[in-house]
């Protein structure tokens, strides 16, 4: 079984519950959904080459490897790093939930944990390969963002997830209401009120900020009355102009 990807790199990590973390990211090609704000559109299709970081930290030093990828040929990378963290990305990486289960198979009997990084739809395929998964991070898609409402799958993804270490973070813009926040809080809350919620607000690279403070504690104080852990962690790679 092999997947099309387009990136393998060590960096750390730069949003959401394990910021600051070193990791190793596969981004995985393909997605189900076209968000206004996605900053990887780069991975929307399948790619004849995938970008392979050499070295930690160096933008510079990249091979391209021909996709696609066995298992066996992301093991021979992984020996170049030293994270035993993976961050399965993309794109949509549930989209390969074949590939992920035979990962899961036989990178983690080695030491490697693994963490999903999703957009909260795809519920049957995430439970084709549940068992293998460490750490859930859900994006909330609203439908300011997506043009379509994913709350119906998102109450299924979360309710499948239940037994498993699972966050929210929802992107927040300037086209964001209150209204699609309210609706949401209201889904996460019937299956988990419990969870960790993290607000994102969309961050520009080495820019400022094109959302007030203001606005964003706004919308942290409306959550914290529906979710007693609710945050603000903004994309702080994008910020420090890491890869």
């Amino acid at each position: 079984m092999k997947a099309n990807l387009a990136e393998i790199m060590e960096s750390i990590q730069g949003e959401g519950l394990l910021v600051g973390s070193r990791q190793v990211f596969l981004r995985f090609t393909g997605c189900n959904l076209r968000c206004a704000y996605c900053d990887t559109p780069g991975s929307f299709e399948p790619l004849p080459y995938c970008q392979v970081a050499k070295v930690t930290g160096r933008g510079d030093l990249w091979e391209q490897v021909p996709n696609p990828f066995s298992v066996e040929q992301i093991r021979e990378h992984l020996k170049n790093y030293s994270s035993q963290w993976i961050s399965l990305t993309g794109g949509e990486p549930l989209l390969w939930a074949d590939f992920i289960r035979e990962m899961g198979e036989k990178l983690k009997p080695q030491g490697y944990k693994l963490m999903l990084e999703t957009n909260g739809t795809l519920y049957e395929q995430l439970g084709e390969c549940l068992p293998y998964i460490d750490l859930i991070s859900m994006d909330y898609k609203l439908p300011s963002a997506t043009g379509v409402n994913c709350g119906a799958e998102h109450a299924q993804f979360l309710t499948v997830a239940a037994n498993k270490a699972v966050y929210i973070k929802i992107v927040i813009d300037s086209k964001v209401e209150r209204e699609e926040i309210e609706e949401a809080l209201g889904i996460i809350t019937a299956v988990n009120p419990n969870i960790l919620l993290i607000l994102q607000p969309v961050t520009p690279i080495k820019a400022a900020y094109s959302l007030s403070i203001e606005k964003l504690l706004d919308l942290q104080k409306m959550c914290q009355e529906k979710i007693a852990d609710v945050r603000i962690i903004p994309q702080i790679h994008k910020m420090m102009g890491l890869i």
